[in-house]
């Protein structure tokens, strides 16, 4: 369906009435003077433009400018609108679409209840939006009705103004908009006839709805924008059939149950600027967002719980040129067919996805009543050629009140989606991974019991998307749940490569080697101390030493633990240090830990009186060197560190990691 907003203008408009005073004048004004009225003529078209002035047609942008115009053929007339709604690769136009506005103050359609018109088609279509209110100025009382039925026979149609009483001041006296793409790919004509505005007096049994009519319960936070949207009014007709329209939010009046929580503009925007209360049995209290429109209560609801402030995603870091992004605030989003592509015969019941959530300023995807939801990106946008990326990332945080540890979201993409190269590669995410720990978090015993619940963040290679195979044309992305876990936020959907190797030295170290009493094990820097091997423990973790930038610096692949090793005459006293430097650079951002083994006064391994401590220091920032001080009084498992025989690398999982300018000093 198209469904332009912005048009092309040719010249503007400033109307109003202005009421002047002569300076000094002191008269009143006459009791015979009467409030200024607007025209109350409720013809539009009948064979010709009835007041509409000489400037009254403008067409969306992108239509076709030229579609319309006036035709030899009319209802039992000579003369009717006759539009020509243009192939899907018309270069003047895609679509056929405009506005009929008054040239001119608007009119008083406070005493009509219906639009009505006489149209025919050249075949049978669907006109994808007809409806009036459309003035490209405020747009305020816009009514749209939806894939209205078109046949070969002239026939009456009938569009019922939701409340009559609203249009005192109206321009928008008529508007379509219409495509091929819901009609066969191929041209067609419509013709109107006798357009106006009526007083049928069978206009009956008002029936308002927000959100199509159903009561939804949502939780949400300070900060979250959410539009009312399944905006509908529907009457019965004279004919016994009934006739549903889209009204404009302005034509009903919100109300929200508790403005201290959610308030409502006149647009229908909802603004959650509090936090749920709770009752006497510590129980949040809902705020109900209602409507009604003319008077009369609308059907559906929107039940909120304000859970207080919202943690936004973690702000991604990675070099744009490197990344592909579906979805994220940071970088530019390539072209995105949908969010939630729903299949309904498919048995899905994802709800939400599209549009997008505001919540504190961050665009936030939020999925409820998830057991699968499909991102697609191959139907009319190009599918995504990630050849050169090596990983996938999103972030996902769960809102469910439990978890399972049974629990699980798959991730499945699919390259080459309805080819005969289809592939589909899948990556399973276990509950413990969402429950929103941090990577370096030393969990409880019962990790299940009260978790965090904040943000989980997954970078996955692709190559563990088993399956996949390649990657030129990757189109669907779905996220599967058990059902279980049926209410999540996403952010930050972006396919991104990682460099292999840094390509500059980390910064030089400045403690003077003989002030500062530097050990050091590996520096170019400084002269290092002997050492039994810096590779030492069978972890299957491959050494290499790299130059870069002219710079020396260790490589370890493969790693997922290994020892450096300083036995006998080589075993490090520290005792006068009082902190341990390295500088580190990974691109794989996995959990990395060091720790520090002493022998005791033995100076060898076992009796009894070796001490070891490790520390964890979380997921290192990739792609970047970053440096660590740690304080040798926070390794407090240390008896003491006189005879340092061992020092600890654990990645998890395993990957690369990059090494420099290890050694002790005191400061």
């Amino acid at each position: 369906m198209k469904n332009k907003r912005v048009i092309k203008l040719r010249r503007a408009f400033v109307f109003g009435l202005v009421l002047t005073f002569a300076l000094g004048c002191e008269r009143d004004l006459s009791d015979d003077v009467v409030d200024a009225t607007f025209s109350r003529q409720g013809d539009v078209f009948i064979d010709t433009p009835v007041g509409m002035g000489t400037d009254f047609y403008f067409p969306f942008e992108g239509s076709k400018e030229e579609a319309a115009t006036f035709d030899g053929e009319g209802y039992q007339s000579t003369a009717s609108v006759r539009v020509d709604v243009p192939n899907p690769n018309d270069l003047a136009g895609d679509y056929a679409g405009a506005i009929l506005r008054v040239d001119g103050v608007g009119r008083d359609l406070s005493g009509f209840d219906a639009l009505t018109f006489w149209a025919k088609a050249s075949r049978g279509v669907n006109l994808d939006q007809v409806g009036f209110g459309l003035d490209f100025v405020e747009d305020k009382y816009r009514v749209t009705k939806e894939n209205l039925t078109v046949g070969t026979n002239w026939a009456k149609y009938v569009i019922p103004i939701p409340d009559a009483s609203k249009l005192i001041e109206e321009r928008g006296m008529f508007w379509y908009s219409s495509g091929t793409d819901l009609n066969s790919d191929s041209a067609y004509v419509i013709w109107f006839d006798d357009i106006k505005f009526e007083s049928l007096g069978t206009i009956a049994q008002p029936r308002p709805a927000i959100f199509n009519g159903n009561n939804l319960e949502e939780t949400t936070f300070v900060g979250s924008v959410r539009p009312i949207n399944g905006l509908s009014q529907t009457f019965n007709l004279g004919s016994g059939l009934d006739q549903s329209v889209a009204p404009s939010p302005q034509y009903f009046d919100f109300d929200s149950s508790n403005t201290s929580v959610a308030t409502v503009s006149d647009l229908g925007v909802v603004t959650i600027v509090g936090t749920s209360s709770l009752n006497s049995e510590g129980e949040l209290i809902p705020t109900i967002i209602s409507a009604s429109l003319n008077g009369l209560a609308a059907e559906g609801s929107l039940t909120l719980l304000s859970l207080g402030d919202f943690t936004q995603a973690p702000i991604p870091t990675r070099d744009p040129s490197r990344v592909i992004s579906l979805f994220s605030d940071v970088y530019t989003n390539v072209p995105v067919d949908y969010y939630n592509g729903f299949f309904a015969g498919d048995g899905q019941t994802t709800q939400g996805g599209a549009p997008p959530i505001n919540i504190g300023g961050g665009q936030v995807i939020s999925y409820t009543d998830l057991n699968f939801v499909g991102i697609g990106t191959f139907l009319e946008v190009p599918t995504i050629d990630a050849t050169e990326m090596t990983h996938f990332h999103i972030d996902l945080n769960v809102q469910d009140e439990t978890i399972q540890p049974s629990d699980f979201i798959k991730l499945r993409i699919l390259n080459g989606v309805q080819t005969d190269s289809e592939t589909l590669g899948e990556f399973f995410i276990p509950a413990i991974d969402l429950l929103g720990y941090s990577g370096g978090e030393e969990l409880p015993v019962n990790p299940f019991e009260d978790p965090p619940r904040g943000w989980s963040s997954f970078d996955i290679p692709l190559s563990s998307f088993s399956g996949l195979g390649a990657r030129d044309a990757l189109g669907l992305i779905f996220l599967v749940s058990d059902t279980t876990i049926s209410n999540v936020y996403v952010d930050n959907i972006y396919y991104y490569s990682v460099p292999t190797s840094p390509i500059d030295a980390p910064e030089a170290p400045t403690e003077d080697e003989v002030i500062n009493n530097v050990i050091s094990v590996f520096s170019d820097v400084y002269t290092n101390i002997a050492n039994d091997g810096l590779n030492n423990f069978e972890s299957g973790s491959i050494l290499t030493l790299e130059t870069i930038a002219s710079n020396d610096v260790l490589q370890y692949t493969n790693l997922n633990f290994t020892g450096l090793e300083f036995l006998d005459a080589n075993i490090i006293d520290a005792s006068a240090s009082t902190t341990m430097h390295l500088d580190v650079w990974s691109p794989d951002a996995n959990g990395f830990k060091i720790k520090l083994v002493d022998f005791g006064a033995d100076g060898a391994f076992g009796g009894g009186d070796d001490t070891e401590h490790e520390i964890n220091l979380g997921a290192t920032v990739t792609n970047q060197w970053v440096s660590y001080d740690i304080l040798l009084s926070d390794f407090v498992g240390l008896a003491s560190t006189q005879n340092l025989a061992q020092i600890i690398f654990v990645n998890n999982p395993a990957g690369t990691l990059f090494v420099d300018n290890i050694y002790f000093y005191s400061n």
